[in-house]
């Protein structure tokens, strides 16, 4: 990672922002500065990874804000990939930050993502104070990384202790039928045991993975390998 930005008189911190959905990107436009105030420059807004390149060449940003999933090209479809704009970007500005945004946050793809360059890796669901948070860790030298994320990725360096966990007895037979969208009355009609044993059950899958919302344990059991892949 660069060494971290030393502030010159509260200079705003330079953003440039790359998304190809217009609506996203012209929301984080509008946001950043309700948020931050005089404190961020958003010094250009992107829709693909040609504008990216030319652009952080022209305006010299501090932090570029980086959806995975763009075009190279405005005639082109979108791809899901990011490493290597990630590292070409390390090359050519190596005092810049990296932030990915991705929906998709599989352990393998964000290492690759780290390990190419990227100074943070945020869901696309993340607030705009957090997002503001961010901004300001990696300019003062800190990795961003979301804390689903994280926990991702100490969960797969544990994966195959924490799946026989799971999957034991009673609990494994609660998660398997929860994944697949059962409500905690109906699993425990069909085990069949009583409702307040299958609420603990899920209390008991929720602490060991650490998360608190149905979408987050799902998203946890699929980086497990529990879910099928979509």
């Amino acid at each position: 990672m660069p060494d971290p930005i030393e502030p010159v008189d509260a200079a705003p911190i330079r953003v440039l922002i790359a998304e190809d959905e217009t609506l996203l990107r012209t929301a984080m436009v509008q946001l950043l500065p309700q948020v931050a105030g005089a404190a961020v420059s958003v010094v250009s807004s992107c829709a693909t990874r040609a504008q990216l390149l030319r652009d952080t060449r022209r305006v010299q940003p501090d932090v570029i804000l980086l959806d995975l999933r763009m075009p190279d090209r405005e005639d082109q479809p979108c791809t899901l990939g990011g490493t290597e704009i990630i590292a070409a970007l390390q090359r050519q500005h190596p005092g810049v930050r990296v932030i990915c945004l991705s929906a998709h946050a599989e352990p393998p793809r964000v290492r690759a993502c780290l390990e190419a360059g990227a100074a943070g890796y945020l869901s696309k669901g993340v607030l705009p104070e957090e997002l503001w948070a961010a901004i300001r860790g990696v300019v003062a030298g800190a990795p961003a990384i979301d804390p689903l994320v994280r926990a991702q990725l100490e969960l797969q360096a544990t994966a195959p202790a924490v799946r026989q966990q799971l999957l034991a007895g009673r609990r494994g037979d609660v998660l398997r039928l929860l994944l697949e969208g059962y409500s905690a009355a109906q699993i425990a009609a069909i085990l069949p045991v009583g409702k307040k044993h299958v609420d603990k059950k899920i209390a008991e899958i929720k602490q060991l993975l650490g998360v608190d919302t149905p979408i987050q344990l799902y998203r946890l059991c699929r980086s497990l390998g529990l879910v099928d892949p979509e």
